[in-house]
């Protein structure tokens, strides 16, 4: 997002940081499901804060090898969502009950575009542009790489196959689409509009530069310049969603991010809770994209690539996990589901909280029970696909930059903004497109089409890769090295 959110508005619970409330949420679902977590020993508070990555990481190991697995997504998920707060300066008490009330009238106002519907899908990579049919060749070269699952390359084949039958294009006139963080870097808004589609803006940065642009699209653009900050108007958002849909079932995209004062967190749980308190008939799918640096589950093609690595280490690697600096390896799977150990501390507690519970999560919550926690399972069709790493302005850190510079030396992949951005989009057509790819009431295929560019496919640990890496990348590049200080 352009500007940061306010600091007011949705908030942690009084008194407890994104590291507190993110260790009692987990506690809490520990105490109510004793037996799933017979095994697990969750750190006190101090050595959390320290630890906290391998303790997600043993966590998620434990509940997705559980018969109660979604359950005890949902406990999670409505945990967070009912300790939250809200104070905009005329309410101040719990954020549910704040949603509760009725939003002011809001004003919309539509730009409607006058290009040829029709979405070319391709996808710039290593200065070539894939289109059409040679998307196929693209999946299966990310594929043999080790850096795209299975799924993931069969997804794009798909959409291949797809825009070849009508006429090399995709076509979503008709279809509407929200987008909360609609100026994000991977956000799909430009696409979208391109396709066709009609596409509603929620950002608190203007849609100016689009509109500036709009010989470039079809489709319509709506905004409503009273409802844009996500924190501290998400009522106002919740009617703006309502008048824009108009009786028509949306498609709803969660990509707004703010970094600082648990930002990361408190916007993803706010977009769940807009999403929450809208009508069930009102939403036809919810779509996200997951971060690599998370607690993912392994593909068996990427956990029998990570074994094979072990087994031929060139011999610095050897030397490194003789010296205890490769010692983890890639996932845990002591409970016969591998979790990928790919959480990098670096990016803050905050920043998990905010990728696992209010997205992997909340994405099985929507994919099993619906928008209503309380009431009857009303599942919705879900696209949390895991994207690459990707040298957005989010990661503009000098540390991040040197292991970008290091991370070949691993058979790491970091994309550019374009091509996660295309990649990223054209999975979630395919996961809202095709008829076959509807997790509501089997979520075996949730979250297996992952972009992960290597990470989940190495012999160790993602962190200890990123810090020698870095140590690769400031040898290389010595000036990155000065911008620590």
């Amino acid at each position: 997002m352009g500007k940061k959110q306010s600091v007011d508005g949705v908030s942690l619970p009084a008194g407890q940081t994104g590291s507190t409330f993110f260790r009692n949420i987990m506690n809490d679902a520990v105490a109510a499901y004793p037996e799933e977590f017979k095994n697990f020993k969750l750190p006190g508070e101090t050595a959390f804060k320290k630890t906290f990555g391998e303790a997600v990481v043993q966590f998620e190991s434990y509940r997705v090898a559980s018969r109660k697995r979604s359950e005890i997504a949902l406990s999670m998920v409505q945990r967070t969502h009912e300790q939250l707060q809200f104070n905009d300066g005329q309410f101040q008490g719990l954020f549910q009950d704040f949603m509760t009330q009725s939003g002011d009238p809001v004003k919309i106002e539509t730009k409607t575009f006058s290009g040829k519907a029709g979405l070319v899908p391709s996808v710039p990579f290593r200065g070539i542009t894939y289109s059409g049919p040679s998307l196929k060749y693209l999946g299966q070269k990310l594929l043999s790489e080790n850096k795209m699952t299975k799924r993931a390359a069969t997804a794009l084949a798909w959409i291949a196959d797809f825009a070849g039958s009508n006429d090399g294009k995709i076509d979503l006139t008709g279809q509407k689409f929200v987008i909360m963080g609609a100026s994000a870097e991977l956000a799909p808004t430009r696409l979208l509009l391109a396709a066709g589609a009609s596409v509603f803006w929620v950002d608190i940065k203007s849609p100016d530069s689009l509109l500036n642009e709009a010989h470039k699209y079809s489709g319509s653009l709506s905004y409503c310049s009273d409802a844009n900050n996500i924190l501290l108007q998400p009522n106002r958002i919740r009617a703006s969603i309502e008048a824009f849909s108009n009786g028509d079932p949306v498609h709803i995209g969660m990509f707004a991010y703010a970094a600082g004062a648990s930002q990361e967190w408190r916007l993803a749980a706010t977009m769940n809770a807009i999403i929450q308190s809208l009508p069930p008939s009102c939403v036809a799918s919810v779509a996200m994209l997951i971060s690599p640096t998370s607690a993912a589950v392994v593909q068996p093609e990427d956990v029998s690539n990570a074994h094979t690595l072990k087994q031929k280490l060139p011999l610095w690697q050897t030397l490194l996990k003789s010296m205890g600096q490769l010692k983890q390896s890639g996932s845990v799977d002591g409970n016969g589901i591998p979790v990928a150990r790919a959480i990098v501390p670096l990016q803050g507690v905050s920043y998990q909280a905010a990728q696992y519970i209010s997205k992997i999560l909340a994405a099985e919550v929507f994919a099993t029970q619906g928008i209503d926690l309380k009431g009857p399972p009303q599942p919705l069709r879900v696209s949390a696909n895991v994207a690459g790493i990707t040298k957005t302005r989010s990661l503009n850190h000098p540390v991040f930059q040197a292991a970008f510079v290091g991370a070949p030396t691993f058979g790491v992949e970091i994309f550019e903004v374009p091509t996660t951005q295309a990649l990223g989009t054209l999975l979630i057509l395919h996961d809202l497109l095709d008829p076959e790819e509807d997790p509501r009431g089997d979520i075996s295929s949730l979250f297996t089409r992952q972009v992960h560019g290597g990470i989940y496919s190495r012999a160790f640990a993602l962190d200890p890769m990123i810090r020698i890496a870095t140590l690769l990348g400031m040898a290389k590049r010595p000036k990155l090295l000065f911008k620590m200080f």
